[in-house]
């Protein structure tokens, strides 16, 4: 099974006519990446790649998910250690086509849970017109990915192996790159991962 992949020229080229951004800006791609974490916050895998990431010093963006925001402590965590928070919806459903109303509703729920995100991924990185519409509404930059690890997908630790192999062999400088914090395979990921991103990048704290 193919894990990791890169979104097409095409799809990124649609991105940014409506706004949406998938890359670091020119002055900061060299030896740069924007390391992100959709879909927790979750109890036990957060803090693994919390753990991760500060054994290297690097920093990431964790896109949240209203409705998995039980332990308002663990985002203070993410916080205090330096990461940037994202908005991911309070729901995590992709609304209808022409669904405003929810699409806003959905997207402000999970902003007055944290108020301080500056950036909003649309669930999947699917950006409906709603759900655009919402994050300029709540002041906030779409920003989804160039480089998707695929690391949902994984069910083994020889999973894990594979798509952290995938991900060393198609990352660039700029790229940004998606991981999930809510499944347990992200921490041996991880483990390969961060020390070689860390060898060959910079993981910028400036954002997309």
């Amino acid at each position: 099974m193919k894990f990791a992949r890169r979104v097409s020229g095409a799809k990124r080229a649609a991105w940014r006519l409506v706004g949406c951004r998938s890359a670091l800006p020119l002055g900061l791609r060299l030896n740069n990446v924007f390391l992100t974490f959709d879909d927790g916050p979750h109890p036990e895998h957060t803090p693994t790649a919390l753990d991760r990431l500060a054994r290297h010093n690097l920093m990431a963006a964790f896109f949240l998910v209203g409705k998995r925001i039980s332990a308002p402590a663990l985002v203070q965590q993410i916080v205090e250690a330096g990461h940037t928070l994202g908005n991911h919806t309070f729901s995590h459903a992709v609304p209808k086509w022409s669904d405003i109303a929810l699409s806003l509703a959905d997207v402000r729920r999970c902003q007055e849970l944290i108020p301080n995100a500056k950036m909003f991924r649309p669930p999947m990185g699917r950006l409906t017109p709603g759900l655009w519409f919402a994050a300029r509404r709540c002041g906030l930059r779409i920003v989804n990915w160039s480089l998707d690890s695929g690391d949902w997908r994984c069910r083994s630790a020889e999973d894990a192996a594979t798509c952290a192999a995938e991900v060393l062999k198609l990352v660039r400088s700029g790229d940004v790159v998606l991981f999930h914090d809510d499944h347990p395979w992200i921490g041996p990921i991880l483990d390969v991962v961060v020390p070689a991103l860390a060898n060959r990048f910079t993981a910028s704290t400036s954002n997309p």
